[in-house]
């Protein structure tokens, strides 16, 4: 007899980083609803994003695939409809299928499984944000154009930015998503035929600029933030690679003061309570729509952020603030391990969701890297492999990581191997590739590397995407145009989101509403 098949609820947020949750260790950050979701199910103490970057890292969640694997090299990557979702294999398997906010998608399909998208984009869904160079047009240390941020970087000048305001783009975009959710759970409950419902409600905070409404401001205090973990790490002292990332975020501008440091994690620490509060509002929409306990939660981020760690900002790196992010798996009937150290990947959400919906891992139509991580909540696996890549955006070629166990390895044609051992060395500040002790399983990892990429090839790859994509691109704009955006709604949303090419912190300056007395 064929079990009940949940509901499943996949609740995301953009450029979370672990280390700012109570639940993985921070004893500042006020997250009172992801504290309680955490108790109740089980955390992922390793997890990791596939790509630090949103795109890329949010295909990889979707299909099980590496970004690689998928040609998702950067946030202009087109999203192939014909790549199997999560959605897709939920949807084969008897449920109705729905998604309140951002997935980043480029390219026509702005669904992908999906039988309803409830809000529009944040982001361009064309290729207005291809990077303007490809590798081999890349000058020494010139990761961006004559010291121009192009379209679609952070810059460290949003972390000035940093405070209280009465109204900004995120703060739009996440009061509807969620909005649009509870009222769809409700319709869903009342007028629906009948299938288990797989939804997903993606939030675009934390993702800078760290601004909030004076509500969750002042949940903080300046001097109670705290400072990073791991200290700004001189300019002449950063590996090669931190030191392109370093000019391509223009830090070399801007003279980030302990005071700037405590404003701006005061301003991140206030989105993610924002988010937490978001959170218990859709616990509370599942009670009173009575389905609470036939729903399974999973709540988790599409990257992290360095949030000033080793005087880095944003994300484009592999250091574990910018990939290590939150996953919980709550299920109310079947919790299993509390914590589970096994390193993991979003790409294992795929293969996960399919077993907890009844689906038959038979029916994977395509290849996956994934796994699902039902048999990690009865069994721990300390030594189990995960993967992530950068490929664009403040680097000259693509960087693979690998993890296995305690182990880090992050290679480059382009950058010196760097080799870590978090167990000893969590802040990643001694490299240890050049060590004679570990020079025997520095050669296993980098065997393992090399069955999985071929980084000469990527690279090629990589280039001959980017190019073909800025001509058709150059294309589209001119004559007629047509748009890839989704537009559920009346109002004319590509005045209030970055839908075009335009740089998005000025996008995100023009939302801001300053509080009158501030």
């Amino acid at each position: 007899m064929r079990r009940k098949q949940p509901n499943i609820l996949l609740v995301m947020c953009d450029q979370l980083t672990a280390i700012a949750l109570s639940a993985y260790g921070n004893r500042v950050c006020r997250t009172p609803n992801i504290d309680r979701l955490a108790e109740q199910g089980s955390v992922f103490e390793n997890a990791y994003c596939n790509y630090p970057l949103c795109a890329p890292s949010r295909f990889a969640l979707m299909s099980g695939r590496l970004p690689s694997r998928i040609g998702a090299f950067d946030n202009a990557a087109e999203f192939p409809a014909a790549v199997p979702t999560i959605a897709h294999y939920l949807r084969d398997a008897g449920y109705y299928t729905c998604i309140s906010g951002k997935m980043h998608f480029v390219g026509p399909d702005q669904h992908h499984g999906y039988e309803d998208r409830l809000t529009t984009e944040i982001y361009p869904a064309d290729f207005s944000w291809v990077p303007p160079k490809t590798y081999d047009e890349l000058e020494d240390e010139e990761i961006v154009a004559k010291g121009k941020v192009p379209f679609g970087v952070s810059s460290v000048e949003t972390i000035a930015d940093a405070g209280p305001l009465a109204r900004s783009q995120q703060i739009d975009y996440d009061d509807e998503v969620a909005r649009r959710a509870a009222q769809h759970i409700f319709d869903w409950r009342r007028y629906g035929d009948g299938r288990p419902m797989f939804m997903t409600v993606s939030f675009t905070q934390p993702h800078d600029p760290y601004v909030i409404t004076r509500e969750y401001w002042d949940l903080y205090t300046d001097e109670g933030i705290d400072l990073p973990r791991t200290a700004k790490i001189p300019l002449d002292a950063l590996d090669p690679h931190s030191r392109s990332l370093y000019f391509h975020y223009s830090l070399d501008k801007f003279e980030v003061t302990d005071e700037i440091y405590r404003r701006a994690r005061r301003g991140y620490y206030g989105m993610i309570s924002y988010v937490d509060r978001k959170l218990g509002e859709l616990r509370k929409t599942l009670e009173d729509a009575g389905i609470a306990d036939e729903t399974v939660i999973i709540f988790t981020s599409d990257h992290g952020d360095m949030i000033g760690e080793r005087g880095l900002w944003f994300k484009k790196n592999l250091f574990d603030p910018a990939i290590r992010v939150p996953l919980v798996v709550y299920r109310p009937n079947g919790k299993g391990l509390s914590r589970i150290v096994a390193p993991v990947s979003l790409l294992d959400l795929l293969p996960t969701l399919v077993d907890l919906g009844g689906g038959d891992a038979g029916s994977f139509v395509t290849p996956h890297e994934g796994r699902s991580l039902l048999p990690l909540l009865a069994k721990d696996d300390p030594q189990r492999v995960t993967m992530a890549e950068h490929i664009d955006g403040g680097t000259k070629a693509p960087r693979v990581m690998l993890r296995r166990g305690a182990r880090k390895v992050v290679v480059s044609e382009a950058y010196p191997t760097q080799l870590y051992d978090l167990a000893a060395d969590p802040g990643e500040t001694r490299n240890l590739a050049d060590d004679p002790a570990f020079q025997p399983e520095l050669e296993r990892l980098l065997e393992a590397v090399e069955a999985i990429w071929d980084l000469p090839k990527l690279r090629a790859e990589v280039m001959q995407s980017q190019r073909v994509r800025q001509f058709v691109n150059r294309a589209m704009q001119k004559g007629k145009q047509r748009s890839w955006e989704h537009y559920p709604n009346p109002i004319e949303e590509h005045t209030r989101f970055v839908r075009t090419g335009e740089r998005f912190p000025d996008v995100e300056r023009r939302s801001y509403l300053p509080y009158a007395d501030y």
